[in-house]
């Protein structure tokens, strides 16, 4: 088998900033070619250590002595009603007795960059703000931009509206009432984020894959503080940053439901009607197990039962219907009976309009909106086959919306159609959709298959050659339920573009997972197919480079 001329994924992924590289052959060696990747937002993803973590590039340390090690050296107090100390723990101790005494640290911020802030604050007595934008720490810059601080690791991502010139992050109280601030700060730290245009390559899995989703925005304002207002108690208890949470840190709460009927929950104001999706991660207690209830109620309600325990982090998932106007509750916690009860800890709770769940979208202090991702590669019309190819992907799904298709396509990009194009992916619930179109007709096409497995992996290759095509899935021929494959066509418009959806402008986007892409300059036979998309048995190669091994290729 030759190699492809165009390879994502299969062990390969490499993230730089704004695109993913894949891998083009180029004589005998494979050269990497920039995939473009659009995201104007902040993704999260699960790492190889199996963590939740933002996907971002961070620049150098903007704030002197921001960890506070033997000193307080870089950190200025204003007016003498403001004092600061560093203690034997290693944290910074600030107190503030009077209306004007700040504690501020010059950092250097450019002129509409986003900056990643992070504070954490290990005791507090009054409310501390956090403020960025001042210059000489006396009076506000007219960009001020201010943030009540917690308990526990508060990050605030800031784009900067100011003057390219050297500005201060302080901290002073805030409130109506401006005095008896008490406070012991571990650790402050301002760096140079990049969140837009970061491809995620997610482990949720064990095993690493390409994460595509669409735009959705998590409605709850607090998704990791439970102790705020937001959410109401009805004798539940709550206790933060109790435990190790799924993202690695010591921000998990405490939920201890006492009685029958103890509960909390989050009412969210008159939501539009519709299909929404609520998840949180929970895990008992130690040494605690059993049975959990939550609640989802609209205008219609439902509920979730699920068994926990203390050894893992498991993510509750419940999908339901809210018809009309009204407001929507969420619970959490509920406890319905003496047999329903245990303490656990909770962590990422979100809402988001959706029939299934998506990656985890962080909030503190209102909705937060994670933008569709997006992945194209055009002007590569010398690795695409014109008059033949092979078009090969290993991707999964998850539940698709009503009436949707899910594509990825070999285009021609000036037309914005699919007039010319080989495109795979899935359509409507559970149905792949396989497709060579030439000049605006059907070479051949095929969406007549058994149920799929939502969140399953399948290697499907369209090996296209007039006269002669060929369709496999999982080491396993398929005939096409649409025109016939060895009908004759040729493409009137040049193949030059990789699209994750069908038309190289949007439209019919694939959401889902893809492991790997290749693009074959030429028609691959069946035992070449057979090899390429088996899943087990003696054609079954978890690699290329295990494939070229086992059949004795020699690797250039």
């Amino acid at each position: 088998m030759e190699k492809p001329s165009l390879e994502i994924g299969n062990s390969n992924w490499a993230i730089k900033e704004g695109e993913l590289l894949g891998y083009n052959r180029a004589g005998n060696d494979y050269l990497p070619i920039p995939i473009t990747m659009t995201r104007a937002s902040l993704g999260t993803r699960v790492n190889p250590e199996g963590l939740v973590e933002d996907v971002e590039l961070l620049g150098s340390e903007l704030v002197t002595n921001g960890d506070f090690e033997n000193n307080v050296i870089g950190w200025n107090k204003f007016k003498s009603n403001a004092t600061e100390s560093w203690n034997a723990g290693g944290y910074l101790d600030f107190t503030k007795t009077g209306e004007s005494g700040r504690l501020g640290s010059d950092v250097s911020l450019e002129t509409n960059k986003t900056y990643k802030i992070s504070v954490n604050v290990i005791s507090l007595g009054g409310i501390l703000d956090l403020h960025v934008g001042i210059s000489d720490f006396e009076s506000p810059y007219s960009g001020n931009s201010s943030s009540a601080l917690a308990v526990g690791v508060n990050t605030i991502y800031l784009t900067y509206p100011g003057s390219a010139l050297s500005k201060g992050v302080y901290l002073q109280s805030g409130g109506t009432n401006y005095y008896g601030l008490t406070a012991s700060i571990g650790s402050i730290s301002v760096k140079e984020a990049t969140i837009d245009n970061l491809a995620r390559v997610d482990y949720t899995d064990g095993t690493s894959s390409l994460l595509v989703e669409p735009l959705r925005t998590n409605i709850v304002p607090y998704s990791e503080d439970f102790t705020a207002n937001e959410w109401s108690k009805t004798g539940a208890v709550v206790t933060p940053n109790q435990a190790i949470s799924p993202d690695g840190t010591l921000n998990a709460d405490l939920v201890e439901l006492g009685t029958v009927n103890d509960r909390f929950a989050d009412v969210i104001s008159s939501p539009s009607g519709g299909t929404y999706t609520f998840t949180f991660y929970i895990k008992a207690k130690e040494g605690q197990s059993g049975n959990w209830t939550s609640y989802c109620i609209g205008d219609t309600s439902s509920s979730t039962v699920t068994f926990i325990d203390d050894s893992a982090w498991v993510r509750v998932s419940k999908t339901f219907i809210k018809t009309g106007a009204g407001n929507l509750i969420v619970y959490p916690a509920y406890r319905l009976n003496s047999n329903t009860i245990f303490d656990a800890y909770i962590w990422g709770a979100q809402l988001e309009e959706g029939s299934y769940a998506t990656s985890y979208i962080p909030t503190d202090g209102g909705t937060v909106t994670r933008v569709q991702d997006q992945y194209s590669k055009t002007g590569i019309s010398n690795l695409i086959g014109q008059t033949e190819g092979t078009f090969f992907i290993e991707l999964s799904k998850p539940v698709l919306e009503p009436d949707s298709y899910y594509l990825i396509s070999l285009n021609n990009a000036a037309s914005n159609s699919d007039d010319n194009s080989v495109t795979i992916g899935f359509e409507n619930s559970n149905d792949f959709f396989l497709r060579v179109q030439s000049n605006g007709t059907d070479a051949f096409y095929s969406n007549n298959f058994d149920a799929l497995n939502v969140n399953t992996f399948y290697k499907i290759a369209v090996s296209y050659k007039s006269g002669q095509s060929l369709i496999y899935i999982d080491g396993s021929p398929i005939t096409p339920n649409g025109g016939n494959l060895s009908n004759a066509f040729a493409f009137t418009a040049t193949l030059d573009n990789l699209s994750f959806d069908f038309n190289g402008n949007n439209g019919l986007p694939f959401y889902g997972k893809v492991k790997q892409l290749q693009v074959f300059k030429t028609a691959l036979t069946d035992d070449e197919l057979t090899i390429l998309t088996g899943t087990s048995g003696v054609h079954f190669f978890p690699s290329y480079g295990s494939m070229a091994a086992a059949l004795t290729y020699t690797i250039e």
